[in-house]
């Protein structure tokens, strides 16, 4: 299966989340899909910080080239 991640930067690279949680983060381990699709993430687990995706850089940057695959509307770019 295609990792959604090829030609990208992965959340976790990009929050630089230790190798330490990889094990238990479901973005890690569900590569096929972004973040944004996974049940939680170790940001929220270990972090607290709450799900806003559309207020979060990795969605900025991924997500409006593949809105029709993320099931989230892309956001809204001011004029």
């Amino acid at each position: 299966m295609a990792s959604f991640w090829d030609g990208k930067i992965p959340c976790w690279d990009i929050f630089g989340c230790s190798k330490h949680v990889y094990p238990d983060c479901t973005a890690y381990l569900n590569p096929e899909r972004p973040c944004w699709e996974t049940v939680y993430t170790q940001n929220e687990i270990l972090l607290g910080i709450k799900r806003d995706c559309p207020s979060c850089k990795v969605f900025k940057l991924y997500s409006e080239s593949n809105s029709v695959h993320s099931g989230i509307p892309p956001t809204k770019k001011s004029p």
